[in-house]
């Protein structure tokens, strides 16, 4: 049996990495497999497999195609004497040094946390190799690997440079140790003991828990500016995501967290107390947008107004247009109107604005044939009412009805009466429309080609 195990021992079925780091993983020997026809470890899954059939010439093309995408995607290995050397140039992640980074281009946001979600690609190298034996770019099609950190989903050396890095994006180098890595034996023969190169490109990183950990931290360590600030960037980072989702209810929820958060913050200085003010106006302002979506116009008209005591929005375009949107839903139509044309002041080429206001038009013209419509149709009277000298109760209820409805609406309104009304009739409208505040009857012409109109004028 001794000579069995002289030479090396090659499983017949892959290994699940992810089972040989984190539990304990049994080994079942056939003592047979040196036998003709016994099972040999499969390539399939190796990342430049290729068909017994392929020539040399077509391996060569593969790995010239890896090459030029990590080159493309500057993936490459950068120029180095030895990792020793380059060692030099690094810092160490974690105190052991298993993991040593390189920033090449640093990111322009917060360290990125513990338990984010990013958006990575990477190519990992044996030392002096110039085509990576690991890399994202042959996954899922080329597509950028989505992972969520402190979830085991890579090795752990990966995770830890990515923690010390500022996101959304930044681009580095990580100089991983076996220990750090597939552990020091390596996964043979693909993976070897030793120390492994990765070349990381961070696209974007999205912190989904923010508003957690912020509840979770001591009163004092809540006020910080820092922290304040760091918290909320990630909230609307988070929002911003879910509103592309169409999950409005869910962004709300961000939106009214960040800004309890930032009710919460201390600024220090002017510059402190300026961001904090413009990311109170982002998050009012988004939250009008997010009630819109979900067709709650009070609540978009009660945002703004909060938004108010913060800034003049009499000078913000984007606050006027939702102001405009709000009132609109309410069927206040006049005073859409006037918020559509302050926003269009500011901001004359907004097309968004000037359909709003090309869609009300053509709703008031609509409106205002129907409802001149009804008016004549309430006018209607038979031949027998028009011959009596006075004017009979049928006649005066439904004017008196429709004077009231008149007098009770918000807007201006311009309606001509029916032709053919005698005397009696105009002069009982004449005197009942100036019990009503605001209404007014004008008189043009004589006979029967006499025109009366009502007009309500806003008080």
């Amino acid at each position: 049996m001794d000579d069995a195990f002289k030479d090396p021992v090659q499983f017949s079925k892959g290994i699940n990495l992810r089972e040989l780091m984190n539990s304990g993983t049994e080994f079942h020997i056939d003592m047979d497999f040196k036998k003709p026809g016994a099972s040999e470890i499969s390539t399939d899954d190796d990342l430049f497999a290729v068909d017994d059939d392929d020539d040399d010439s077509d391996s060569e093309d593969v790995l010239k195609i890896l090459e030029d995408k990590t080159d493309n995607l500057m993936l490459s290995s950068p120029e180095y004497h030895s990792f020793e050397e380059l060692a030099k140039k690094m810092v160490d992640c974690e105190p052991s040094g298993n993991v040593k980074v390189l920033i090449l281009e640093e990111g322009g946001g917060p360290l990125v946390p513990l338990d984010a979600e990013v958006t990575i690609h990477y190519a990992a190298y044996w030392e002096r190799a110039s085509i990576p034996f690991d890399s994202t770019l042959t996954m899922n099609c080329g597509s950028p690997k989505h992972i969520r950190l402190g979830q085991s989903a890579v090795i752990p050396g990966l995770e830890i440079g990515l923690t010390t890095v500022k996101g959304p994006s930044a681009r580095f180098l990580l100089l991983i140790q076996p220990k750090a890595a597939w552990g020091p034996l390596g996964v043979p023969p693909r993976i070897r003991p030793e120390p492994a190169l990765f070349v990381v490109a961070l696209y974007a990183v999205r912190d989904a828990y923010a508003g957690a950990r912020f509840n979770d931290l001591p009163s004092e360590e809540q006020r910080k500016f820092e922290v304040t600030t760091r918290t909320v960037n990630s909230l609307h980072g988070h929002s911003k995501e879910l509103f592309k989702k169409k999950r409005y209810n869910k962004a709300i929820r961000n939106y009214q967290q960040s800004v309890s958060v930032l009710n919460l913050s201390r600024p220090q200085n002017k510059d402190e107390e300026k961001e904090v003010k413009r990311l109170k106006i982002n998050a009012f302002l988004n939250l009008a947008v997010c009630f819109t979506k979900i067709e709650k116009p009070k609540h978009v008209i009660r945002m703004l107004e909060c938004l108010d005591y913060i800034t003049d929005t009499e000078k913000h375009c984007k606050a006027l247009f939702y102001y405009g949107k709000a009132y609109e839903m309410l069927g206040k139509t006049e005073l859409a109107i006037q918020y559509y044309q302050k926003a269009l002041k500011l901001e004359p080429k907004n097309i968004d604005i000037g359909k709003a206001l090309n869609n009300l038009d053509g709703y008031l013209k609509s409106s205002e044939v129907k409802v001149k419509e009804l008016w004549q149709n309430a006018f209607k009277v038979d031949a027998e009412a028009k011959e009596k000298v006075n004017v009979d109760e049928d006649f005066q209820n439904g004017v008196k009805e429709l004077l009231e409805d008149l007098a009770g609406s918000n807007e201006y309104a311009r309606f001509d009466l029916p032709p053919g009304l005698n005397g009696n009739e105009v002069d009982y409208v004449k005197n009942l429309a100036e019990e009503f505040s605001g209404l007014t009857v004008f008189e043009e012409g004589e006979g029967k080609k006499k025109k009366v109109t009502i007009v309500k004028k806003l008080v």
